[in-house]
């Protein structure tokens, strides 16, 4: 979430004005309020869900006085908060109807839109891996590990061990998600949370908190100024707000929606910081394993870190706001979706690649059998035109259209020939992979 006093470093924490006290309401707000007056400038304050300084500073406010206006907003949303109790403490949050109209779009275009248009079984399983090492990775970095995506990925694509803290995170994270989908059927519970964060923090600085909540009081600063913000519960109290937060998770006494809920318990996790350090990372895993338990499988395919990482400052300002107006949840709640929506779109834009690349690569493969080539060579073409990164060896080339060896090497020496393939050696392994597009181009053009 923010930083800790801890080693790690964060982005600095933005300073917010809290808003004022609005206990005291003028009669003539509630009239306004009541009459629908200001009903087209209240729906505006939903689509955008303004904070006390963007109101502010607004030029088209109902009254010139900003803070009357803030008073006309807060009686809105009062109105319609919906209430849920931590540790003692009243949390609030507000379906507006862009929030509904979000959840139902969704659910409708992109998860159901996904399932009609799906991506091959191939894609999606290289789309999987890639993402759950995404996950990983931008999850410790957004905790301060170092290391570059690049060399990050290569670790775990090789399977070697970690050389550093930084490399060590990543590594926990990999397994950590890994281990909560296999998790996704059981109740949450104290002593699950207490292992998934032992497994994220494992070989770490922060490995000295594991295996339970803590015994002190901490403060989140401000790494730049080291200003306090953010108090945490103190550490009696621990108990009793993840003992709501567990009953919170499992009960199913009244529906709410699964991505509502899910915000909430990362941003709850992150307020109640029941651990020394590493909560950010175990709030995440809970986030994903969550969704993953009401069966949005197709989180799996996301990396929500990396959706974090790339708007961090919206990320601190969401908890921040929260925090400060009230304890009103909806500011995260909204930052959660647009973040959501933004992973799942990365996901669309990947799966819309695929299909053009196939429909390119079927294509390829039609004209190349047009200029003599077996279906079996011209097969080969379209797939590595497809697939640029790819190579196969003569076993697989063979194997997958059921010929003996001989004639495999036939066939990739003939494509070899005309310049299509390029051979390399991996050990004593021979790998071919496409040559160029122009070098298909110009064999076409013949």
């Amino acid at each position: 979430m923010l930083n800790l006093n801890s080693c790690l470093t964060y982005l600095p924490i933005m300073k917010f004005e809290t808003p004022p006290e609005t206990s005291k309401l003028e009669d003539q707000v509630f009239k306004d309020f009541f009459s629908g007056k200001y009903s087209e400038f209240l729906q505006k304050t939903d689509q955008r869900y303004f904070y006390w300084d963007e109101i502010k500073h607004r030029k088209d406010l109902p009254y010139k006085d900003p803070l009357i206006t803030w008073s006309l907003v807060k009686l809105h949303r009062q109105g319609n908060y919906k209430k849920v109790k931590f540790g003692g403490e009243v949390f609030h949050y507000f379906l507006t109807t862009p929030i509904q109209q979000y959840l139902h779009e969704f659910d409708l275009k992109l998860i159901v839109g996904l399932y009609k248009s799906p991506i091959t079984e191939y894609d999606k399983a290289e789309y999987l891996k890639n993402s759950i090492l995404e996950e990983a990775v931008a999850s410790s970095q957004i905790e301060g590990a170092a290391t570059t995506t690049e060399a990050a990925f290569d670790m775990l694509k090789k399977g070697r061990e970690p050389r550093d803290e930084s490399e060590q995170m990543i590594f926990n994270n990999l397994r950590g998600i890994r281990f909560i989908k296999e998790e996704v059927e059981k109740p949450l519970t104290k002593e699950l949370i207490i292992e998934i964060h032992r497994m994220m923090t494992a070989n770490t600085s922060a490995e000295y908190c594991a295996g339970g909540f803590r015994k002190e009081q901490i403060y989140v600063q401000d790494h730049v100024d080291g200003e306090i913000a953010h108090v945490p519960p103190s550490h009696d109290s621990v108990d009793s707000y993840i003992n709501d937060l567990v009953d919170f998770v499992n009960s199913e006494k009244a529906f709410m929606h699964p991505i509502i809920k899910a915000s909430i318990i990362h941003f709850m996790f992150g307020y109640i910081h029941p651990f020394m350090d590493g909560n950010g990372r175990t709030a995440r895993a809970l986030f994903y394993w969550y969704l993953i338990k009401k069966e949005y499988s197709l989180i799996e395919n996301v990396s929500i870190s990396r959706a974090i990482l790339n708007s961090r400052t919206q990320y601190d300002k969401a908890f921040l706001k929260t925090e400060n107006d009230n304890k009103d949840l909806t500011y995260f709640i909204n930052y959660s979706m647009k973040n959501l929506r933004v992973a799942f779109e990365s996901l669309i834009k990947y799966r819309d690649k695929k299909k053009t690349q196939k429909e390119n690569a079927n294509l390829i493969a039609y004209k190349i059998m047009e200029h003599g080539l077996l279906r079996r060579q011209a097969d080969l073409i379209g797939f590595l035109f497809g697939n640029p990164k790819s190579k196969i060896n003569l076993t697989a080339y063979s194997e997958k259209h059921n010929i003996v060896r001989q004639t495999a090497r036939k066939d990739l020496n003939e494509l070899l020939r005309i310049g299509l393939i390029k051979e390399e050696k991996e050990g004593r392994n021979k790998l071919f992979s496409l040559s160029t597009e122009d070098a298909i181009a110009k064999f076409l053009e013949k």
